[in-house]
């Protein structure tokens, strides 16, 4: 089976610093896969590279789409800078659209809708506006119709509404709907990200670190939320995570980085038992009771 997600030779330079050189790596389509690593390996690099945020200095990311075509996340940013861009205009279009409003609505459109590792919250918005916001972009696809209060327009509101109770109501927020999200328990807005990023109706839940700040019970129910979501629902997951538990019960592949290099890939299993991790990320052998 194809990949969904296929990252070729990727790389990031910030100045003089590469950050990343050459990561590659593949996500099956109904997969969850893990990248994991040290403090600075590069993981999150990797995420805002493939949802946007950063547009990568060399490489592809490949998005297979729902026809079967391929598309390269890197071009629909832009590009890496190629000699006589600035005589295409397309290219220069696209670079000015980045710079001006940035990429991550463009990853979106193209399937691919991220949380991060610190909370990104409306937080004077009520639980509900938060997942209202999300779909904007399905709500406001014409400005006469939203002007005019067409009934196309009217028609595409109440189905926003109605996935966004859908959403709450799935991750047990639907008692919250109405609450300033600042107001909710920390677990319950983690919980409430991911169904925020679930009503954008990704093909790639990117989670970074969705576990950071959980007690045991609510790391457990993440857990089952991320596996109906596959299960359910045909999403595929890339996720960050420390927590080694979480990520040895619900990967089916697993990435490691270090120093902006994959150092090892394969199934949890043999990833946990690889020496070179086992050294660069654990620390020398028999130093791993984390996992």
């Amino acid at each position: 089976m194809s990949a969904l997600l296929t990252v070729r030779e990727l790389t990031m330079r910030f100045g003089g610093v590469v950050a990343l050189s050459g990561v590659g790596f593949e996500v099956a389509p109904g997969s969850v896969t893990a990248l994991i690593g040290p403090n600075g390996a590069g993981k999150t690099t990797v995420f805002n590279c493939v949802t946007g945020f950063y547009r990568a200095s060399g490489g592809e990311i490949l998005l297979n789409t729902p026809e079967g075509r391929r598309v390269d996340l890197i071009e629909i940013l832009g590009g890496p800078f190629r000699a006589g861009d600035w005589w295409s205009p397309r290219a220069f279009g696209r670079r000015l659209y980045y710079k001006m409003f940035g990429g991550a609505a463009l990853a979106a459109r193209a399937g691919v809708v991220r949380t991060f590792q610190n909370i990104r919250l409306f937080k004077e918005m009520t639980a509900l506006e938060n997942l209202l916001v999300a779909q904007r972009a399905r709500v406001d696809n014409a400005i006469v119709s939203g002007l005019c209060a067409t009934r196309a327009y009217r028609a595409a509101e109440a189905e926003a509404v109605e996935r966004a109770w859908y959403w709450l109501d799935f991750f047990r927020l639907g008692d919250e709907g109405n609450r300033l999200a600042g107001e909710l328990a920390y677990g319950r807005q983690r919980r409430l990200e991911i169904a925020r990023a679930m009503c954008a109706a990704p093909r790639l839940l990117c989670l970074d670190e969705p576990a950071a700040g959980l007690n045991p019970q609510e790391t457990a129910e993440l857990s089952d939320w991320i596996l109906a979501l596959r299960r359910g629902h045909g999403v595929t997951v890339c996720l960050i995570e420390h927590d080694m538990r979480l990520v040895m019960e619900i990967s089916d592949h697993v990435v490691v980085l270090d120093h902006g290099q994959v150092i090892a890939a394969g199934r949890p299993q043999a990833v946990r038992d690889d020496p070179v991790v086992l050294e660069a990320y654990l620390g020398a052998p028999g130093e791993e009771e984390g996992w």
